[in-house]
């Protein structure tokens, strides 16, 4: 009888140890789910926060913070530069930023250029420099050579479509 009190007694302490433990095994794996669901939200979260602050998508999600980029290693001036336009220049986008670099600054000088007055050449006192003993006055108005190149050019459009009108009767 008492034999079979104590094993009684021991087989209820063991069956009680066994749902205690088959419980805390079920209350560990809901609680590592809803672990890694937190984990989830939070990297969401702060992948959002990355890419609203326009950083690397990654940057916040990892172990480390995220690397402060300096423009030069000689300048201590931080990287301005987005993510994508950082993205580019590891494609192979170092050129192609370059050459859109030169391409707008040219752009802004022919701009600077071109709203720039046509100067005029001063007016000379007395006699022009390289003028030769035989060559007559320049008349007014035309220190510049501009007005003289013009009537060239008119007259030589002239003779170009008078020999093409020729050439037209003589096909006739």
């Amino acid at each position: 009888d008492e034999l079979r009190n104590k094993a009684n007694q021991i087989w209820n302490t063991i069956l009680s140890l066994e749902t205690d433990k088959y419980d805390y095994e079920q209350r560990h794996m809901n609680q590592d789910y809803e672990f890694k669901e937190l984990n989830e939200r939070q990297k969401i979260q702060l992948r959002n926060k990355a890419v609203k602050k326009g950083l690397d998508p990654e940057s916040f999600t990892g172990s480390h913070p995220p690397k402060i980029r300096m423009f030069s290693k000689y300048e201590r001036r931080t990287d301005t530069r987005t993510y994508g336009d950082r993205k580019k220049l590891y494609e192979g986008g170092c050129e192609v930023m370059r050459s859109e670099l030169l391409e707008s600054l040219w752009k802004d000088k022919l701009n600077e250029f071109s709203k720039r007055p046509k100067a005029r050449l001063p007016k000379w006192y007395g006699e022009r420099p390289g003028k030769k003993a035989g060559d007559p006055e320049t008349p007014e108005g035309e220190e510049d050579g501009v007005a003289a190149e013009e009537e060239l050019e008119e007259e030589e459009e002239e003779e170009e479509e008078e020999e093409e009108e020729e050439e037209e009767e003589e096909e006739e």
